[in-house]
């Protein structure tokens, strides 16, 4: 750095025209977070790091002969950084105020992979639907029943067939989402299933929840943002003070109506596109300042 002749000293750090205001989300919308660079310029025998946390209000907490940008109260110093020797027996440094950002809620932060629970097959409350006749498709198989289901009520059609030259009987079962079009039909439409010659019978089960394997799927994640300064923001007065949110568990690997939450309950968060708050955790952002990080996923 080439200094301009001045007839002052050094023995206290000058902030000079390199000093800058960043603006870190600014990118989000927020033009209120900031983090002052006070770039300096000091004798090395008169340098002398300040406190942290030591706010900006003034020349004499700054530890400076004036502030470029006026004081902030609200700024906390968060460390000097890039010390250098220059020529002329001083040095130059990066002295850095940051106010505490605001909360930033649901920000796209990347794709993950998440094991979402599975449905256990709830049997006892199945309904019964009589198959009177049925064909098969190229694409689709479809069951004509005695009585009418509801677009969407997930369905298991069962198949019970014979090999005509083995004679070996076997069961062929496929699980599924009705197909209908209207609100409700007595025709039931599901993926193909195979077309056989030999069907000893045919059944419907129609239960209240589509039953399904826990499944890892990549998805998008979604995270809440929150700041603490500790002996600033209200009731944290050290690090372990920060809050961490409870996150959502399943340890069982099928969900029932015996479960925490139930098949039930579970089901109404996928219904109604809740998040599921997957993990909580904090870091330093920056000198004392810490930041929460609560992510979350789309119910699947």
């Amino acid at each position: 750095m080439s200094l301009p002749y001045t007839s002052g000293d050094f023995t206290t750090p000058r902030a000079g025209t390199e000093s800058w205001v960043e603006y870190p989300f600014i990118a989000e919308n927020d033009n209120v977070t900031k983090v002052y660079h006070l770039v300096c310029v000091v004798n090395e025998a008169n340098y002398t790091p300040i406190a942290l946390d030591t706010t900006m209000a003034n020349v004499t907490n700054a530890g400076v002969i004036d502030l470029p940008f006026g004081a902030d109260s609200t700024a906390y110093f968060v460390g000097d950084y890039n010390k250098t020797k220059i020529e002329g027996g001083l040095v130059i440094f990066d002295r850095q105020f940051a106010k505490i950002p605001a909360s930033r809620s649901l920000r796209l932060t990347g794709t993950s992979a998440y094991t979402f629970p599975g449905i256990e097959a709830d049997r006892d409350n199945t309904i019964v639907r009589t198959v009177t006749s049925y064909t098969f498709t190229a694409n689709t198989s479809t069951f004509y029943c005695s009585n009418t289901v509801s677009v969407g009520d997930p369905v298991i059609c069962s198949l019970n067939t014979t090999d005509p030259q083995t004679g070996i009987t076997i069961d062929h079962n496929r699980i599924n989402r009705t197909a209908l079009s209207g609100t409700n039909s007595t025709r039931v439409v599901v993926d193909k299933m195979a077309s056989y010659s030999y069907i000893n019978s045919v059944s419907l089960e129609q239960f209240a929840i589509l039953p399904r394997n826990r499944s890892s799927l990549a998805t998008g994640t979604f995270t809440d943002f929150t700041y603490y300064l500790p002996g600033v923001s209200s009731g944290i007065t050290a690090p372990t003070d920060v809050p961490l949110s409870e996150t959502f568990r399943t340890p069982d690997a099928l969900l029932s109506d015996a479960t925490i939450p139930s098949a039930t309950e579970y089901d109404a968060k996928v219904t109604n596109g809740e998040l599921l708050l997957i993990d909580s955790s904090i870091t330093k952002y920056a000198g004392n300042i810490i930041q929460r990080a609560n992510v979350k996923v789309k119910a699947q």
